[in-house]
């Protein structure tokens, strides 16, 4: 090949790689599962851009998000596991993902978890374990505004959704576990952490009086990386109250 050809066919090359997606448009993967959400009026770009965030969180990397008037629309395909599609839960998208913790007072004998709702700004509230153990709880110490980041871990083997807080959450976090780690009653030295109102855990704590968790914690027990990753992308992001699923396919 004479050296003029070499230098168009160079050439020609070049001009392929620069024009690029030009050339050859990336075709965007089909989306198989779609959610509409109606969402608070006024409120539809601030729920699209949280969910996006939940979404990255939850490992579902293809999706797209629009809205229309008070209404989200989001489509999406669910991540793989073993080359078959994991469930992806609807409180993924509907769910405030309110984070409390809260020191336990009492075991609230007799008492049901209507008799005093842990809403977010409840100074104090009773809640049932997943043991069916009626908890009284003191008030909110730790809350989303603390809470820096919420990510899946794999800690040795156990699936755990890894909590690290602000400087100012780790100082919240210090006077909770003072609170609680300094009770006379060893019964009374637990703290419950809870999403959405419901308790999650309520653990024992190990610790002299004095001392603390510092800048993290991590909720685990009996959830496998399903769960760890959905509750991540749930406290990762609250949602404001009153969004809904309209419809969902399939």
């Amino acid at each position: 090949m004479s050296r003029s050809i070499r230098s168009c066919v160079l050439v020609a090359a070049v001009v392929l790689l620069a024009s690029g997606c030009s050339a050859f448009p990336f075709a965007a993967p089909a989306l198989s599962d779609e959610v509409v959400l109606s969402v608070p009026s006024g409120e539809a770009g601030t729920v699209a851009e949280q969910l996006g965030h939940r979404l990255d969180v939850a490992q579902i990397t293809e999706h797209s998000i629009s809205t229309d008037g008070d209404t989200v629309t989001v489509r999406y395909n669910p991540p793989r596991k073993g080359g078959k599609p994991t469930a992806v839960r609807p409180e993924l998208f509907q769910a405030a993902g309110v984070l409390g913790m809260r020191p336990v007072v009492a075991v609230a004998a007799g008492a049901s978890a209507s008799d005093s709702a842990c809403t977010a700004d409840a100074a104090s509230c009773t809640a049932e374990t997943a043991y069916r153990e009626m908890l009284e709880l003191g008030r909110s110490f730790v809350t989303n505004k603390h809470l820096r980041t919420a990510q899946p871990v794999d800690a040795q083997g156990q699936w755990a959704v890894q909590l690290d807080f602000t400087k100012d959450g780790a100082a919240a976090l210090k006077t909770l576990t003072d609170a609680v780690a300094c009770q006379d009653d060893a019964s009374l030295q637990r703290f419950a952490i809870l999403v959405d109102g419901k308790i999650l855990t309520a653990p024992q704590l190990a610790l002299e009086c004095g001392a603390s968790l510092g800048e993290s914690a991590q909720i685990a027990g009996g959830l496998d990386r399903d769960d760890v990753t959905q509750l991540a992308a749930l406290l990762s992001t609250p949602l404001p109250e009153g969004v809904t699923v309209v419809s969902s396919r399939p």
